[in-house]
């Protein structure tokens, strides 16, 4: 019969306690000399005797009873937990302990102890130093653990220490809870549906049949699908941190007695080098690994071992609306659940962002500004090392552009709004094969509108926008490009940013005959930008200023492309009129028709001459006059490299010709 298996009475502290009394007594009897001048370097004869025959003090049997079933233990390892516990829950068990070893420091029980004591319950010495082994459930599960004395200390005679959280445990709490490792993480049963019910049925499927192949939940809520799968809380460990011998115990023997199960997560950052440790460790601990990553990619962490990969999906829209109605407490969530594919781990952070928002104001629950802002926040995104976040500071008002373009740029919005209810919930992803981003293409002369749509787009749905310069991304290395392109859109996941990629046309020229092998990387280059876009769940936008030299081949692969002409007339003195604020002071003479008409100027321009002549005015102490709106139109010609013709500036010439401004 194995030695885990031999049964005999329970061990109660009563009766370890008359064990002890038993044994004090015996040694004390055969002391060979009870005059011992160094008596006092130790406990004494009629010391330790009085310390045994006390009323014994702890009345925690049940407490002992229920940790050992938390930990599964035999009725052999039981009674050996009693007398490892004794002496971390009774000093008087310590003193009589270094008695009974014949040294003052040794007080704490030892397997050779445990053994003398509990003799006279029928428990064999095998069966007591049996559950010391490494493979034993004491070790196993981190209740006790072998303290190395240094020197060549008898296995049978090293002290053993008692897990901190078990004695808390068993004084219940009332001696304060040991403070816990920060590495573990608590992550409660989920009080609110995460959704995914499909992939919780085939994970609680599995979980509930016996087997020693690990099971990988991958994708977004991992743990949280988890613990609904086991209708449990979890305790997390990082698959790097596992490794370490003295965190793995004490998460076993924490998961123990607070009742929940120990999985692993965060695979995917698991260093190469540590991989075949955590193998190791994985496969001594004598259960079925749980293990969370955020792709099912991480599975390689396990080399050759065969592992049970459940995939969890992105919340769907239907699934991401019900956990922000529930968690933000208001029903109009459609369309932050639409623009914003979060997991419902980040849902709930956004959604407590949004409550705070709302608060701080006094309202009583928040509005569909603070929904965005919340899901803003709660998006993860590592973009602002990379890229340069753009303000949304414009509205549809303030962008003159011909109406056709301006419908492409609302369908644009449209589609972002709206692109899961009509790919996934109305079935069109299944008929048309179509992905979940958008490819865009703003085309245009500088200053024509195009960074401006990006900041519209953005303040309409609520959404970051983030500007790439792709000139300073393609790289003259071979190799370089891909990666910086990588490094982007790695920090851009989870983002639900629009991504705004300026000067395209540094990559996108239109391609001639490969005649060597640099042209040839250059078209591998081109791909996997448009390899990397098509993988983006958002919006992509390449702004050119020269759409002539864009590949049509290339063209063709976007989803949508605004030309953006430059402004005719009417739209001139119209972007005229909206550059020049109405609380801005004008003079009598200010001419707008004037302007349009003469000077072709882009908005960029526009806007540069406007606030140009509002300085130029502030400086003279005078309101903004015709005068110093030309001078500004004047030294945006030179900016350009523009001449100042007659023709152009008419009875204004002779003013900025002379420079003095005052005719």
């Amino acid at each position: 019969m194995p030695l885990a298996a031999e049964v005999r009475p329970a061990v109660s502290f009563a009766t370890l306690a008359a064990r002890v009394r038993a044994a004090v007594e015996g040694v004390a009897s055969t002391d060979p000399n009870p005059v011992d001048p160094f008596r006092g370097l130790y406990v004494s004869d009629d010391l330790a005797v009085s310390l045994a025959r006390a009323e014994p003090e702890l009345e925690l049997d049940d407490r002992l009873a229920g940790a050992a079933r938390l930990l599964g233990l035999s009725e052999v390892e039981t009674a050996v937990l009693a007398v490892c516990a004794a002496p971390e829950l009774s000093p008087r068990y310590g003193r009589l302990y270094a008695y009974l070893h014949d040294d003052v420091t040794r007080k704490l029980a030892s397997p050779t102890l445990a053994a003398r004591l509990l003799a006279e319950d029928g428990f064999s010495a095998a069966a007591v130093l049996g559950c010391f082994g490494h493979d034993g459930a004491l070790l196993r599960r981190g209740a006790v653990r072998l303290l190395d004395a240094g020197g060549p200390t008898p296995l049978a005679e090293k002290l053993v220490k008692l897990a901190d959280v078990l004695s808390a445990h068993l004084l219940g709490g009332s001696a304060g809870a040991p403070a816990r490792d920060p590495r573990l993480r608590s992550l409660p049963a989920p009080e609110h549906d995460p959704g995914r019910a499909a992939s919780i049925a085939e994970l609680r499927g599995l979980l509930e049949r016996e087997s020693p192949i690990p099971v990988v939940v991958a994708g977004p809520d991992a743990p949280s699908l988890v613990a609904s799968a086991l209708r449990r809380p979890l305790l997390l460990v990082a698959a790097a941190d596992a490794v370490d011998t003295d965190l793995l115990r004490e998460a076993e023997i924490t998961a123990a007695i607070e009742g929940r199960q120990l999985c692993f997560d965060a695979l995917d950052d698991l260093h190469p080098e540590s991989r075949g440790r955590l193998r190791d460790v994985l496969g001594a601990r004598g259960e079925r690994p749980l293990l969370c990553a955020a792709s099912p990619d991480a599975v390689v962490a396990l080399g050759d071992r065969t592992a049970l990969v459940v995939e969890a999906p992105m919340p769907s829209f239907a699934e991401r609306r019900t956990a922000w109605a529930a968690l933000a407490g208001v029903d109009e969530v459609g369309d932050v659940a639409a623009k914003f594919r979060l997991s419902v781990e980040q849902i709930a952070e956004g959604a407590e962002v949004a409550r705070l928002v709302a608060a701080a104001r006094g309202e009583p629950a928040p509005g569909p500004a603070d929904l965005d802002r919340g899901a803003r926040q709660a998006s993860t995104s590592r973009l602002a090392e990379l890229a340069t976040r753009l303000k949304p500071a414009f509205e549809w008002s303030q962008l003159v552009l011909p109406e056709r373009q301006l419908e492409v740029l609302t369908s644009i919005s449209a589609y972002l709004r709206h692109r899961d209810l009509v790919l996934s919930e109305w079935g069109y992803e299944r008929t048309v094969a179509r992905n979940q981003g958008l490819k865009a293409l703003f085309a245009g002369e500088s200053g024509t509108g195009k960074t401006m749509a990006g900041q519209v787009l953005a303040r309409e749905l609520g959404l970051d926008l983030y500007r790439i310069d792709l000139a300073t991304v393609v790289s003259k290395y071979i190799g370089e490009t891909e990666k910086n392109l990588d490094r982007i859109f790695d920090a851009a996941e989870g983002s639900n940013a629009i991504l705004f990629f300026d000067e395209a046309d540094a990559l996108f020229g239109k391609r001639s005959e490969v005649k060597d092998a640099h042209d040839r990387y250059a078209n591998i280059e081109v791909a996997y930008l448009l390899q990397k876009m098509e993988g983006y769940p958002g919006a992509v936008i390449l702004a050119t200023n020269f759409r002539q030299n864009m590949d049509d081949a290339f063209l063709r692969r976007l989803d949508v492309v605004v030309d953006f002409p430059f402004p005719e007339p009417p739209d001139r003195e119209r972007i005229w009129r909206l550059v020049i604020p109405d609380s801005a002071p004008l003079a009598d003479d200010v001419d707008i028709e004037f302007l349009a008409n003469q000077f072709k100027l882009s908005g960029g321009a526009i806007r540069n001459c406007s606030l140009g002549a509002a300085f130029l005015a502030a400086d003279e102490g005078e309101p903004i006059g015709m005068r110093h709106l030309v001078r500004a139109v004047a030294l945006e010609y030179v900016k350009h490299g523009r001449l100042t013709l007659e023709a152009d500036f008419e009875r204004f010439h002779e003013l900025i010709r002379t420079g003095n401004g005052k005719g």
